[in-house]
């Protein structure tokens, strides 16, 4: 063990040891355990405000930087060619410390928080933008803090003269009610060119994750929509509608029609969810994670010796379609259902379809004995994963997957929003998987809940309140301040939350398309200023006291920067086969 680790595990372990004496069971009623979480979530944001500002240009901005050494506070930087250095602001990750600020004052009030969020947003909103309208931010486009100037992927640090770069969110939901409340114009033209730039045919509903941010577009509220058609249908060019894209959309349509009062974008948000569900196989309800498909694509390069008709949009598994999706379709239920009135009316389609996708996961894809996800083709087939042809996809990429948190996260939604038995049923067998126990029944005072249970995840603690909400049970409360106890043991002593080693296995089990299987991921130094952690400990902290409807609603989101990297790496700073990597690879672990 380096020196650096033993520094770092010392650290974490005197955080640890007040934690480890504190009665967890008694912290649903307790003041001081809630007062505890506030306080660590105070003392990030105070972190950020002190060490994150922009203080590397010619111009001081009241942005943020997107990462920061937890010790010596230097800001993470990009390697770029010609030994360039960029340090990134890229807003789209920085969108949960938005909702942080923004909800401490509401917590609080302590202004100051606020008011710093308004004012990185105001100025993103002004000087973060193309003359398309597009925001330079997302998942191949960032802002470097020296230069001052918009940088990314392929065409590395631009000019006000050369403003091509890719537009890209995929899972992202920005935070539109702050962008709203400090310049409305300029956050209704961002919503619309996430609609604008990404949908290449209106007629069908086809879209991309890439958009040009020189073109300047407007989004075809009037275009002619062809509401019956065979989903999922041949793509025009070499488009990929990814369902990971689905997200944004859905949240910007949302914003512009409950903000912006669009009964349009309204019917459009409409229409792309429900083409999701004309995507379900007629016998089985299954669809796949792509709208679109290609005649030669990625899936039948690893599997057409063995499955001849498959594509893409024919594999059906426990990722995006079934768990950002259906999260995504709810959360923005949330707001529609809050309007009453037409809105409503679309808002309970949302969250009937996604109650229906979920239960068809549940009969189709998991194996209760097994304990695991499992792949299949749409019409029910199970894919032969371990025939895969090496090549973009290897075979782990549709290996079994166990129960994560954020399926668990999107059956409690459903479960809180629909009261349907069979989702508490899944949840009682995913409970039991995930550690958490036995859930017994939604109304019985037995539950065999293990408060001892390890979790590393910030999305369980917004699952498990979603659940003390539907059950009215204070046991959900008591065990989501266990694993935010957890957390609370990674924070360093200056306030960030650096993530621990990490190793993905080598066979058998499901890894991410970015990793190397069998890869050791070491203890990170550098921390993300738009973490998660901090803002879940906050929905806690106002759980704890009855506060939670003070604070912007739990969304789920994405952290990342897509680009080559000119310099050096260690093998688990690399992408697999790719001569691109992520932010999250090189300095700060995964976030999930």
């Amino acid at each position: 063990m380096s020196t650096q680790q033993i520094r770092s595990l010392f650290a974490l372990t005197l955080v640890a040891v007040p934690i480890l004496l504190t009665d967890t069971a008694e912290c649903g009623e307790s003041k001081r355990q809630a007062g505890r979480h506030l306080q660590s979530v105070r003392h990030f944001a105070n972190t950020v405000l002190e060490h994150g500002r922009d203080v590397y240009g010619d111009i001081r901005s009241p942005l943020f930087v997107d990462g920061l050494h937890v010790e010596t506070m230097k800001p993470a930087t990009w390697k770029w060619l010609n030994d360039e250095e960029w340090v990134l602001c890229n807003f789209a990750s920085q969108q949960s410390l938005m909702r942080l600020l923004d909800g401490l004052t509401a917590l609080t009030g302590e202004k100051k928080y606020r008011r710093e969020a308004e004012n990185a947003a105001r100025y993103a909103l002004e000087k973060l933008r193309a003359p398309s309208g597009y925001l330079y931010w997302g998942g191949h486009t960032a802002w470097d803090l020296k230069a001052d100037l918009p940088v990314g992927t392929w065409y590395g640090r631009g000019s006000p003269d050369n403003p091509r770069f890719n537009h890209e969110l995929k899972v992202h939901q920005p935070y539109f009610e702050l962008m709203w409340r400090v310049n409305p114009d300029a956050a209704r033209r961002a919503a619309e060119m996430v609609w604008a730039g990404h949908i290449l045919d209106w007629s069908r509903l086809d879209y991309n994750r890439h958009a040009k941010t020189s073109d300047a577009v407007e989004p075809q509220w009037d275009h002619d929509f062809i509401e019956d058609i065979e989903v999922p249908f041949p793509a025009k060019g070499n488009n990929l509608s990814f369902c990971c894209v689905t997200p944004p959309l859905i949240r910007s349509g949302t914003a512009l029609a409950t903000l912006g009062q669009d009964d349009k974008a309204l019917t459009w948000t409409r229409r792309l969810v429900h083409r999701w569900q004309q995507g379900r196989h007629s016998k089985t309800g299954l669809c796949g994670s792509l709208l679109s498909y290609r005649t030669k694509d990625r899936a039948q390069e690893a599997f057409a010796h063995i499955h001849p008709n498959i594509c893409e949009a024919k594999i059906a598994s426990q990722g995006s379609r079934y768990n950002m999706l259906p999260l995504a379709q709810m959360q923005a239920a949330g707001s529609l259902l809050a309007r009453g009135g037409k809105y409503a009316e679309v808002g309970q389609e949302f969250v009937n379809w996604a109650s229906e996708d979920l239960k068809t996961l549940a009969k189709y894809c998991y194996e209760e004995k097994q304990g695991h996800f499992v792949v299949k083709l749409t019409d029910g087939t199970p894919l032969n994963w371990q025939q895969a042809k090496p090549g973009y996809f290897i075979a782990a990429n549709f290996a079994p997957s166990k129960p994560n948190a954020l399926t668990f996260w999107a059956y409690a939604l459903a479960y809180r929003m629909t009261k349907d038995e069979v989702h508490w049923r899944m949840l009682r067998k995913l409970g039991t998987q995930l550690g958490l126990g036995d859930l017994g029944d939604p109304h019985t005072e037995k539950r065999k809940l293990r408060p001892g249970m390890k979790s590393g995840s910030w999305m369980m603690i917004y699952a498990l309140l979603e659940l003390q909400k539907a059950t009215d049970d204070g046991a959900f409360l008591k065990l989501a301040c266990h694993i935010g106890d957890q957390l609370l043991a990674m924070q360093s002593k200056t306030g960030l939350f650096p993530r621990p080693e990490k190793t993905y296995p080598k066979d058998g089990t499901a890894v991410p398309h970015a990793i190397v299987p069998g890869t050791e991921h070491p203890a990170r130094e550098y921390a993300c200023t738009g973490d998660e952690i901090p803002l879940a400990l906050l929905h806690l902290a106002a759980a704890t006291e009855n506060k939670s409807l003070s604070l912007p609603q739990p969304m789920l989101d994405n952290h990342y920067f897509h680009c080559p990297y000119h310099a050096p790496l260690a093998d688990y700073q690399q992408k697999r086969d790719d001569t691109r990597t992520y932010d999250w690879l090189v300095f700060y672990g995964s976030l999930d």
